[in-house]
């Protein structure tokens, strides 16, 4: 009798172990983490939503289709995440350039990230190594970003920050013994503000320049000057800007004299702020025509900032149809292209020489897209 019952308390205890490992969630191939505790069902899978990218020559199309993919199948999968506006970005290079390696990453918080890397047209590459440079960028840089998103999604976040929809990176513009420079910039949405007419975005980017006599180390090209601009009226194809966008704020405005000054952007619920130096001689803020802005950046020869690495970051603000950019369809929320085309100077024989010549601008545009109800408010 004993034993019948053994048998029996046995026999539920193994029906109990197989109903509780039928609802186990089940957990992705690849790199995964959880998603946020209100989406348990959901595992987030790192592979599934990663382009990876690298041949001869790569196409607009081929970014765009990929991209647009993914968000479309984050947007099914994660149904529970807050609305709000997921995007990315895509390279705008010249047609001196092409195209050899694009990554792009959406994480379940929303928050994306992408890397390019290009080189002049008429080179010959290595696929392994442009591979080795992709490779190094999703298991370096992208990697400390992914964690660094995860964490923040986990903790509550401040009430007075915007929400960052694309950081997008570029490879770095080497010119030997000239100089060399890069472009990052980021977009982001105000999810504070309450006007139920309109939407906010912000754009902050960042040119980083060095010298070629911080490079040799020897007496040679040094800052001289540089222009990035950021156009709100930007479109490309089918894919238009933001709906009645308009231009609120730029910053920093013209000033002068080597100095470090503290900025923001923001309504009065969202505030975007960073810092940044400005070179001697000055930086001079431009409004050529409709939301298009640009800052020319200029160094006096010989001063410090002009012999050594320096970074420079402008910001925009620009307001939009609320109803129609949640309608659901793709804009673009700007353009951020940055020219460095005699940007750096050397003297010779008592006669200022600049280089490099051409065309060597580039940069890179913001798609976006509602995620969630639509014309909500």
């Amino acid at each position: 009798m004993k034993m019948k019952k053994a048998m029996r308390a046995l026999s539920l205890l193994m029906v109990l172990a197989l109903v509780g490992a039928m609802f186990v969630p089940a957990v992705s191939a690849g790199n995964t983490s959880q998603s946020s505790p209100k989406d348990q069902d959901v595992q987030y899978n790192v592979e599934k939503y990663t382009v990876r990218l690298v041949d001869s020559e790569i196409t607009l199309d081929e970014i765009d289709t990929q991209t647009q993919k993914i968000l479309d199948d984050f947007q099914g999968e994660f149904k529970n995440v807050s609305s709000r506006y997921i995007g990315a970005a895509e390279p705008d290079v010249s047609k001196d350039e092409k195209i050899v390696g694009y990554v792009f990453r959406i994480l379940p918080s929303g928050e994306s990230f992408s890397y390019t890397e290009t080189v002049s047209a008429d080179d010959s590459i290595s696929t392994k190594e442009i591979s080795s440079k992709i490779d190094a960028w999703i298991d370096g840089p992208l990697k400390i970003k992914t964690t660094e998103s995860l964490n923040k999604a986990s903790r509550s976040k401040s009430r007075s920050e915007p929400d960052p929809i694309h950081t997008a990176y570029t490879s770095v513009k080497n010119y030997p013994d000239i100089g060399k420079a890069q472009l990052i910039t980021t977009w982001y949405w105000d999810n504070q503000e309450t006007n139920s007419n309109q939407d906010y975005f912000f754009t902050k980017t960042t040119l980083a320049t060095d010298p070629g006599i911080d490079i040799s180390g020897y007496d040679i090209y040094q800052n001289y000057h540089f222009n990035i601009e950021i156009n709100s009226d930007y479109s490309l194809g089918s894919y238009q800007h933001l709906p009645n966008v308009a231009v609120s704020q730029n910053n920093p405005q013209t000033t002068t004299g080597f100095t470090t000054l503290g900025l923001s952007l923001g309504t009065s619920s969202c505030s975007l702020g960073w810092s940044t130096t400005i070179p001697d001689s000055s930086v001079i803020l431009h409004h050529s025509s409709g939301n298009i802005y640009n800052w020319d950046e200029e160094f006096t020869h010989y001063t410090n900032c002009a012999r050594s690495h320096f970074e420079f970051t402008p910001g925009q603000e620009s307001v939009c149809s609320q109803s129609s950019a949640r309608g659901g369809s793709t804009y673009i929320i700007s353009r951020v292209k940055a020219d460095v085309s005699n940007g750096w100077a050397k003297i010779n024989d008592g006669i200022l020489c600049f280089a490099p010549s051409g065309t060597n601008a580039w940069g890179h545009y913001c798609k976006v897209r509602w995620n969630g109800d639509y014309n909500h408010v």
